[in-house]
């Protein structure tokens, strides 16, 4: 199945917020019936958009976290061997989410890739590596970058069928209830966790092998 297009987004409410569905799809005598039928209200959180300006300030906290948690495990491991300088390593990496299929993961899938199961830390100098252990971090891991990419795309493909056998994109009728959607939704979102979580030890294991 070919990459199908994401539907183009409504524009902003006078509040800010993006409605998921455009307000003729609301007006429609089977979209809109079937939208309501499934529990979507055109005021309804579900049915809203994250603002650009939300977003952002979600990234900002994850990021904090993550630098957060950068710091508590390079001094919980420095107080164990002496020294540990352990940089953040993304398995699916920042070209990815800066990238036309970045919107799919943060805005359809609720993932952030500062959060804990997308990263592996990895060692900033050889004095990390050989005082805790830790492969030592690439910067950029082409290979990886183009697998993941391959899976994200895959993944998009998926969720936007999905989307159509549930009706969102359909000119009319249903085929799966919103319940349904939202159960394949999250089975597809935590086959995503379990990939990059399934990747990390092969990509330490590769790094080890090549140091």
């Amino acid at each position: 199945m070919g990459e199908l297009k994401e539907p183009v987004r409504p524009a902003p409410g006078a509040d800010g917020a993006t409605p998921a569905f455009h307000k003729q799809q609301w007006d429609h005598p089977l979209i809109g019936s079937m939208l309501r039928d499934a529990g979507f209200a055109p005021d309804d959180e579900a049915s809203i958009m994250p603002t650009a300006d939300n977003r952002l300030a979600v990234f900002a906290a994850a990021s904090k976290r993550l630098q957060d948690r950068t710091e508590t495990f390079n001094r919980d491991m420095t107080a164990r061997h002496g020294h540990c300088h352990a940089v953040p390593f993304l398995v699916i990496d920042q070209k990815i989410w800066d990238g036309p299929h970045g919107a799919f993961l943060y805005a359809q899938m609720g993932l952030i890739g500062y959060d804990e199961w997308n990263v592996i830390m990895l060692a900033g100098d050889p004095q990390t590596t050989a005082s805790c252990g830790l492969a030592g971090h690439p910067g950029f891991l082409p290979s990886v970058t183009q697998v993941m990419t391959e899976h994200v795309i895959a993944w998009k493909t998926r969720h936007n069928a999905l989307l159509e056998t549930y009706g969102i994109t359909a000119t009319g009728g249903r085929d799966i209830s919103h319940e349904q959607y939202e159960m394949e939704k999250d089975t597809l979102r935590n086959e995503i966790i379990d990939k990059a979580g399934w990747m990390k030890p092969r990509i330490i294991d590769e790094l080890l092998r090549k140091a």
